[in-house]
């Protein structure tokens, strides 16, 4: 400091402190004047009033600004399992945790560092029993969490942060390291300004208080952000990768512009077309090309559901094994038709028993669910029968719908309020178990796309090498050729 004044002057110095002498006496001659003059309480009643305002209007911007952070928050996804929901529960703690002093912008050791703590959180959570459970992410997969992480970060930084596109990161790291200086010459700043000018040193000291405790969006702030959201979308796509929802094309599978599948079983005479009538109404088309001699598919568009294909099996004694197996592995919906008064409880109870089973075997994939319903339900006690069949089927009873045997003359256009009330049960039950359906048909698709990507690599992989082995090995017989 004393450097500083020897090269540039002790009189320049003091000529300068006189040219500005006069303009820093002029707001504590103003404070004079209003005195004399007896407008002073006016003026600090004013001067109440406009901070106030100012402090109303800081806040109401500072709670804008927290809650779109908080709404563009990076979330789990509501197609996770409960053991992908638990991993995230501990990926949301590690981010609360984060602390920005612990982390410099200078150097990269201790951002990587702290992904490659997230990854450890989520892979210890799949693979409890391995050693080193981070092992268990092949190289590809890796590189894809850093790239969709990273890609997903940029975009809620462009779209969330004000002129982050114009701002480089050395200036973030600058103006931190401006920060630390002004702080520690801030005291002495504040010391000279109130023995230059008593009444403005009041103002800008109360317009500190009032900012400093509203705008807490500084740099600390902005930092501790961008270290959570990096946490979270590291493990965000941790967890897609190691539930098996991520694809190695990079592309987050979902279920939507695909059919919902409800495939319909039972025994001859039980009134499986009548409840496929039910639920569809006249909105139902067949669709042959989707079908075969055991199955007849219609399509259904609903404004509610999206679109659904509803599979009519064939009576069940006569329907091959096989081609019952291929139906429920492709099920999101499974219904069970049964007739009210003339079924074989036993017999059906022991098929329905064999369906979980297959459903059981379905590796990967969560269980669709699976609804009974009771034809010709007005000639037997419906509540009764209801509870001896959830009971003997082993399911629950939202699961057992009671349904009448067929339209009556009444009934005959699906727009009917008749027709309306008596389909009503039906879908109130498919309604019930919605969240389900859409998690199973989520799930079918990811499993059909994982293995035709498997199956496509495998192929490109197989080529390549075939392709390489050619050109090597003609490579050689050029290089020797026959004498």
């Amino acid at each position: 400091m004393k450097d500083l004044i020897h090269q540039f002057g002790r009189l320049r110095l003091l000529a300068l402190a006189l040219t500005f002498l006069p303009l820093a006496a002029i707001p504590l001659a103003g404070v004079v004047w209003l005195w004399q003059t007896g407008y002073l309480f006016h003026w600090l009643l004013l001067l109440a009033l406009c901070a106030g305002l100012a402090l109303l209007l800081q806040a109401w911007l500072a709670f804008k600004d927290r809650r779109r952070m908080l709404e563009t928050r990076t979330r789990p996804d509501g197609n996770w399992s409960a053991t992908a929901e638990a991993a995230w529960t501990k990926v949301e703690a590690l981010a609360q945790s984060v602390e920005p002093q612990a982390y410099s912008w200078q150097e990269s050791t201790p951002l990587w560092s702290l992904g490659q703590e997230t990854l450890e959180q989520v892979a210890h959570h799949f693979f409890p029993d391995k050693e080193r459970p981070l092992l268990e992410l092949t190289l590809p997969h890796a590189l894809l969490i850093v790239e969709r992480a990273s890609r997903e970060l940029r975009k809620e930084i462009v779209h969330t942060l004000p002129f982050s596109h114009r701002f480089s990161v050395g200036t973030l790291v600058r103006a931190r390291s401006w920060q630390q200086t002004a702080t520690r010459y801030h005291n002495a700043y504040r010391l000279g300004r109130a023995l230059l000018s008593p009444a403005g040193a009041l103002y800008k000291e109360f317009n500190r208080a009032v900012g400093g405790h509203i705008l807490d969006y500084g740099s600390e702030r902005l930092q501790r952000w961008l270290l959570q959201e990096y946490v979270r979308k590291v493990g965000f796509y941790a967890i897609e990768l190691y539930s098996g929802n991520l694809l190695l094309s990079g592309e987050l599978t979902s279920g939507s512009g695909h059919p919902i599948q409800v495939v319909v079983f039972g025994p001859a005479q039980s009134g499986k077309t009548t409840v496929v009538d039910t639920f569809a109404g006249e909105e139902s088309e067949p669709v042959p090309e989707r079908g075969n001699k055991w199955v007849s598919v219609h399509r259904l568009n609903s404004s509610d559901w999206g679109e659904l294909e509803l599979w009519d099996t064939a009576a069940w004694k006569g329907l091959p094994r096989r081609q019952a197996r291929r139906a429920v592995a492709s099920a999101d919906l499974i219904i069970w038709v049964s007739h009210a008064v003339t079924a074989d409880v036993k017999y059906e109870a022991e098929q329905v028993s064999r369906l979980k089973r297959w459903l059981a075997s379905r590796v990967g994939q969560p269980e669709p669910p699976l609804l009974v319903v009771l034809t010709h339900s007005e000639q037997v006690d419906a509540v009764e029968r209801k509870e001896r069949t959830a009971e003997a089927f082993a399911v629950a009873k939202e699961s057992v719908v009671a349904l009448s045997a067929k339209p009556t003359m009444s009934e005959a256009s699906a727009t009917s309020p008749q027709a309306v009330l008596r389909r009503e049960p039906l879908h109130a039950a498919f309604v019930y178990h919605y969240s389900q359906v859409v998690r199973c048909q989520y799930w079918r698709y990811l499993h059909r796309q994982r293995r035709a990507e498997n199956r496509e690599l495998a192929g490109r992989q197989l080529r390549n090498v075939a392709g390489s082995a050619w050109k090597t090995a003609r490579g050689v017989f050029r290089r020797h050729p026959k004498r």
